[in-house]
């Protein structure tokens, strides 16, 4: 039996179980063994596409990388020429990009790289239409663009359904739970408030699963089986998503049934296609930072484009290799700084507007 068979046999055991509080130890362990199958065929794609190349290898460039999603034909190709330098071949007849094709998007000060995926479909996560390649890339996003059609909504909920399948977590955020492993005593809940969704006896069942049998689990807020399985894969990708739906001139605007803060556009008129790029560098929540030279005027419209958080770390990491190897400390100006000219290490977290001067060994 392979994995997609195990993945189903036990799904179809969890969807004909009742639940109730005799059953929550027995659906928990279910639950964990999916996630585990779930896994390895991730692992698998992404292996798959990293060796095979055929067009999915891409390098990430810029100061973001944007990668869009949607059903074949729905117009990715017309909006990435319209974003971006790439030229990806159009037509109205599904499957015609069958590559993964970048771009370069230009505008507030940042480089960022959007990629054009062939188009998804139902049944990705198992292999469909190239499903796991495409799938695997869309793990690597900063941001996912997804592009519906304003005739067919179900879209969304489709293409989000395969997203969550290999891992990815749209506009969510890492589940506050910790564990830490004990060699005896048996397993120790501990929860900052009341757990109305999980069980002692689905946390344990779960924890035992993936190899805790001693040691004590803390919860930060009240979750379920699912959160708890997502803090023990380790795997997941948070990432934020941006919505744009295409061929809005044929309905005259965004009909109901689309998520709040959706885009409307006609790629082929070139209608919200500003309003597009806009949303896009909103998205990204950039920052941006100067560097102060030994001598001379810091150029304040030559700025750093960086991610929020990012460290002194990851600016190094954007300026010569030099920069990094010989590091030897920074003096920071602005706001996240204790005092003007405060003297940091790498892993200070920087903040919009700081000035920084870095002092090599």
């Amino acid at each position: 039996m392979g994995v997609d068979e195990k993945i189903k046999a036990l799904e179809d055991e969890i969807r004909n179980t009742k639940r109730h509080k005799g059953t929550e130890h027995h659906i928990g362990l279910l639950l964990a063994k999916v996630a585990r199958f779930k896994r390895e065929r991730v692992d698998r794609a992404i292996k798959k596409s990293s060796i095979s190349g055929g067009g999915f290898d891409i390098r990430k460039e810029g100061d973001a990388t944007v990668v869009m999603v949607g059903f074949p034909s729905v117009g990715k190709s017309t909006l990435i020429t319209k974003l971006t330098n790439a030229k990806s071949k159009i037509a109205a007849y599904e499957f015609t990009t069958l590559e993964c094709i970048p771009g370069i998007l230009e505008y507030g000060g940042a480089s960022i790289q959007i990629l054009d995926l062939p188009g998804i479909i139902a049944g990705a996560q198992v292999g469909k239409g190239r499903g796991k390649e495409i799938l695997s890339v869309a793990r690597k996003a900063d941001l996912i663009l997804i592009l519906l059609e304003p005739l067919n909504p179900w879209q969304y909920d489709v293409i989000t359904k395969e997203l969550r399948e290999v891992g990815i977590r749209l506009e969510g955020h890492p589940p506050r739970i910790s564990v830490k492993k004990g060699i005896k005593g048996g397993i120790r809940i501990h929860s900052a408030v009341k757990l109305t969704r999980l069980t002692p006896q689905a946390i344990i069942s779960v924890l035992n699963e993936y190899g805790f049998h001693n040691g004590d689990i803390t919860f930060g807020d009240n979750y379920t089986t699912d959160d708890l399985i997502d803090a023990l894969e380790a795997n997941r990708v948070y990432s934020k998503a941006l919505v744009v739906v295409n061929k809005v001139d044929l309905t005259g605007g965004i009909p109901p049934g689309f998520p709040t803060g959706a885009v409307g556009i006609s790629a082929d008129r070139g209608a919200g296609i500003e309003e597009v790029k806009k949303a896009i560098y909103e998205k990204l929540g950039f920052m941006k930072v100067y560097t102060k030279p030994r001598t001379g005027e810091i150029k304040w419209n030559e700025p750093m484009i960086m991610k929020t958080g990012s460290t002194i770390e990851a600016m190094c990491r954007k300026l010569p290799k030099a920069f990094l190897k010989d590091f030897k400390y920074a003096l920071i100006w602005g706001k996240s700084a204790k005092f003007q000219g405060q003297r940091v290490g790498l892993d200070h977290v920087l903040q919009d507007g700081d000035v920084i001067f870095i002092v090599k060994r």
